[in-house]
């Protein structure tokens, strides 16, 4: 990435170091499209690319006292850019981890409880679940919510369905590949590069 430097940059990189405000909004106006551009790139998503692009100027104004030392701001610019998006990428990546052991965890169990909205790692893709579910066959989707919502075990299914246990078994082994290939489909690219990449560790 390459940011064209502003002609006036060193007298404001002096200016925010010394808390002036609106050298601050200069070159947030000058460098915030481009960085966002750059973001957004490698995220794939306008809002992600936002949320960075604030946060690496929350970063320098936190660090402005510094920025008299800066002699190429678009560097240090993009080193901020690189590592925020890199930190962002890595710890979705350890969400979507979590996600794929709780699949895997889940379809190895003869009962399953799913988890509650709010657990940690999880509950981002619980919106994708459902639309999952919602696109299910009937009985799959009657077997997936009374495990979710009821907690119910397989035996407890089959019984409250007049089902064999092998069956729901089957129905819910179908829901979850469902619900794996909806969320996988709809998560971001890097991330699913990072999934994909072997453990040498």
């Amino acid at each position: 990435m390459s940011l064209q430097p502003l002609n006036n940059e060193r007298q404001l990189l002096l200016q925010v170091s010394e808390g002036d405000e609106t050298a601050f909004r200069q070159l947030l106006y000058a460098y915030s499209d481009r960085l966002g551009a750059f973001v957004y790139k490698i995220t794939g998503s306008r809002e992600v690319s936002q949320e960075i692009v604030q946060d690496i100027f929350i970063k320098v104004w936190h660090k402005r006292t510094t920025l008299s030392a800066v002699t190429q701001l678009d560097n240090y610019l993009f080193i901020i850019a690189r590592n925020l998006t890199y930190n962002h990428i890595r710890d979705q990546a350890r969400i979507a981890v979590r996600y794929q052991t709780w699949l895997r965890d889940v379809e190895n169990s003869d009962d399953m409880v799913l988890p509650a909205a709010d657990e940690e790692g999880l509950a981002q893709y619980l919106p994708l679940i459902d639309e999952a579910i919602d696109r299910l066959p009937p009985q799959q989707r009657k077997v997936f919510e009374l495990a979710r919502k009821q907690s119910l075990s397989h035996k407890q299914i089959a019984e409250q369905m007049q089902l064999s246990p092998e069956s729901v078994k089957k129905y819910m082994k179908l829901a979850l590949n469902t619900v794996r290939e909806h969320v996988r489909d709809r998560m971001p690219f890097p991330v699913l590069l990072v999934l994909l990449l072997p453990v040498t560790y």
